[in-house]
């Protein structure tokens, strides 16, 4: 009994240390405050309404990985390295410009899109996507920070502004409804920004540029390029059976009670994520070393597994009295979606640290290979099953895949990763 009392005393000193703690007590407020508000949202909107929220919040999901052009795996990946601070800064300045610069390319277009009728959606999205670039350069100050270890500060931050917008936005939705909702987020999203700008206003000059070689823009864009396809591809498994939803059936209700039980999923990954979050520092620093990184990366999928399956255990036990109570009697229709997406939540937990270790040891286009199959296939079984099944198909679409991606994960992983390190290895030795 002491022994396994040390042992655990010891993890919950090792993870203060690193600031898992602090990243994962801040990640679980925003949540917390994000649910608060989608709580009040079900009592104060309409199923409707929550429905459309749903739809415009997948469109810029994909809108802002689009934007983002992977930059911020690159700023993540390359700043955690041992270079010299003014190269640090240089790969954040130069991501800073080019995410500015994509970001309103992106906004005119799909601007054009909407007014074409190319996008069948709400016009409000015309107004949504102004979100693009304040969410992009926000990451991306946050993902400079985290490989900075500067993890407390970016937790405080983070907590502070997004409580902020989530309790003012959920009272604008109460005072002028939807519409106001959506204007809400826009306008103190961008007061957040601004002030968080403020904070790191020293980091964000861009005569850093002038230290960035053309083989390290090289990299930065390499890296960039192969994160921004996995990390979009990723993103459509996630919500292309929504947007397809809304061609196939037409349900908003329906999409309104699969977005509630995806939300509580998405705020559940928020655990296993941070977890994730400290990893890909770590690792970063050991990719020169494949036994290590083969070693951190089993001691990582443990942890990261019986981590999901306690949640997961807990979550579906609770889940039918916990839904209606929470959100309302309406959203009951809920919980069999989230029975459902929680066997894909177990899956996902199953290969998700490969991804991130791949992405720490620079490899981002096995991760882009990985997830173009997977799409694939994902979205050939939301085609099927949403016809005949309407939203039940598109979250066994995302269940089913989750599972044989796991078997994707590990072969490619193993084949164009380890195998090939070790023959690098072999090869220098003779």
């Amino acid at each position: 009994m002491n022994i396994t009392k040390r042992k655990i005393g010891g993890l919950f000193q090792l993870a203060n240390r690193v600031g898992f703690l602090h990243l994962l007590s801040a990640n679980l407020l925003i949540q917390i405050s994000a649910f608060g508000g989608q709580i009040f949202l079900t009592r104060i909107l309409s199923v409707n309404d929550i429905g459309t929220i749903k739809v415009l919040q997948s469109y810029l999901t994909i809108f802002v990985l689009v934007g983002s052009l992977g930059l911020n795996t690159s700023v993540l990946k390359l700043c955690s390295e041992e270079i010299s601070e003014n190269e640090q800064k240089g790969i954040f300045n130069i991501s800073f410009l080019f995410t500015i610069i994509s970001s309103m390319i992106l906004i005119l277009a799909v601007d054009l899109l909407v007014n074409s009728s190319i996008i069948k959606v709400n016009s409000l999205l015309k107004d949504y996507v102004y979100l693009i670039p304040i969410f992009n350069l926000t990451n991306l100050i946050f993902v400079y920070l985290q490989s900075q270890q500067k993890i407390k500060i970016m937790s405080i931050i983070q907590s502070y502004s997004k409580i902020f917008i989530v309790i003012l936005s959920t009272l604008v939705a109460f005072w002028f409804g939807f519409k106001g909702y959506i204007y809400s987020l826009i306008f103190l999203n961008l007061v957040s920004f601004l002030g968080i700008l403020v904070f790191i206003r020293n980091e964000v000059n861009f005569k850093y540029i002038y230290n960035i070689t053309k083989s390290k823009l090289k990299s930065i864009f390499n890296i960039g390029l192969f994160a921004f396809g996995s990390n979009l591809l990723g993103q459509l498994m996630l919500n292309v059976n929504i947007i397809m939803a809304t061609f196939l059936t037409n349900n908003s209700k329906e999409i309104g009670y699969y977005g509630i039980a995806q939300l509580i999923i998405s705020a559940m990954i928020i655990i296993p994520s941070t977890l994730g979050q400290i990893m890909i520092p770590k690792i970063s620093k050991l990719s020169n070393n494949v036994d290590e990184v083969k070693k951190t990366l089993r001691d990582y999928r443990v942890r990261n597994t019986l981590l999901c399956l306690l949640i997961s255990l807990i979550a579906g036990a609770t889940a039918p009295f916990i839904i209606p109570l929470v959100f309302g009697r309406n959203y009951s229709n809920s919980v069999l979606y989230f029975e459902i997406l929680l066997m894909g939540f177990i899956f996902w937990s199953l290969y998700s640290p490969i991804g991130n270790t791949l992405l720490s040891v620079g490899r981002s286009d096995i991760n882009f290979y990985m997830n173009v199959i997977s799409v694939f296939l994902n979205f050939i079984l939301n085609y099927l099953l949403i016809r005949s099944y309407g939203m039940f198909g598109a979250a066994a679409a995302n269940t089913i895949t989750y599972l044989i991606t796991i078997f994707i994960y590990n072969f490619f992983f193993k084949k164009l990763y380890i195998n090939v390190a070790q023959k690098n290895i072999e090869h220098k030795a003779s």
